[in-house]
């Protein structure tokens, strides 16, 4: 019978920090052609999506399978907008050992990249905004507290102005109020642009929501000022991120080719920014295979 790693146990077997750093090495390595990256298949249901993928972190380590929802309306019911399950196969003979809470996972690797990526590009941000105050955008704010000491951290949701976490310094429903911060995180998972307006420059925004075609967090208009695009996956995010999709089709890009996190991570030194800059996350299974491949590591 496979064992089950619970939220708590995840929580308890890897810190932020940890986790950070599980996902800047597996992101270097898959840079290198050193992970195992299977089909990424995304199944849209009007507002709603169903995903699965395959990875392996490295090119000998556990296998994994996630699978899993995302129905943005169920943070209005406090539930998880991303619903998910990660199975992992013992890499010496195929049996299947442990299922994983996969919110877990999926919450802490993405928070765990979109830090790391903040880290190397605005080290030094003062004002923060984070869009959508599901799990996911309070995960990112608690997280940039944390990382950031930021002097002002702002929240924007659309269906709360009340300031019920600690995290925030102030919670409002316009968007206008980020257009001065440093980082802006969106956690939206919108099929409509959340940002529509040019950003202050030397600043980074990062896109967590727009995972598919057909989802677009950032008018792809404004990508065309932009001193820098990263992604997680240039191939994948080319295809399956809805901005960096429509931009593609329909803008110059003075900032030339997509730009690899994994390659950002490779690099010696701080990268100086300058302009707008924007992070793409599509989601990749590598990322959870190296959280899970690090926990197993720690409970076996």
């Amino acid at each position: 019978m496979p064992a089950f790693i619970s939220a708590q146990e995840i929580e308890a077997q890897c810190s932020l920090r940890e986790a950070i750093e599980t996902q800047r090495k597996v992101f270097i390595n898959h840079a290198r052609g050193e992970t195992v990256l299977g089909p990424r298949a995304v199944l849209s249901q009007g507002d709603n999506a169903q995903f699965s993928y395959i990875a392996r972190a490295s090119q000998s380590g556990p296998t994994i399978v996630k699978f899993g929802t995302v129905f943005p309306g169920n943070s209005a019911h406090n539930l998880p907008a991303v619903q998910t399950t990660v199975a992992v196969m013992n890499e010496k003979n195929g049996s299947l050992t442990h299922f994983f809470d996969g919110e877990s996972v999926t919450q802490l690797r993405t928070v765990a990249t979109s830090m790391a990526v903040a880290m190397e590009l605005v080290p030094h941000a003062e004002k923060i905004g984070i869009v959508g105050l599901g799990h996911q955008g309070v995960a990112h704010a608690r997280a940039a507290r944390e990382l950031f000491s930021p002097r002002e951290l702002i929240g924007i949701s659309r269906t709360s102005t009340t300031n019920s976490h600690d995290e925030f310094s102030d919670i409002g429903s316009d968007i206008r109020q980020l257009q001065d911060c440093d980082l802006i995180v969106l956690c939206t998972n919108s099929q409509s642009p959340v940002i529509r307006e040019a950003m202050k420059p030397d600043s980074l925004c990062i896109s967590i929501g727009s995972f598919a075609p057909n989802r677009c967090e950032v008018e792809p208009r404004l990508l065309m000022n932009a001193q820098s695009v990263y992604v997680d996956d240039v191939a994948i995010s080319s295809q399956q991120c809805g901005s960096v999709c429509e931009a593609l089709k329909t803008v110059s890009q003075p900032w030339g080719a997509l730009k690899s996190i994994g390659s950002l991570f490779a690099k010696e030194g701080k990268t100086r920014i300058t302009g707008e800059n924007y992070f793409f996350s599509v989601g990749l299974g590598i990322q959870d295979a190296a959280l899970v491949e690090y926990i197993l590591g720690k409970v076996a």
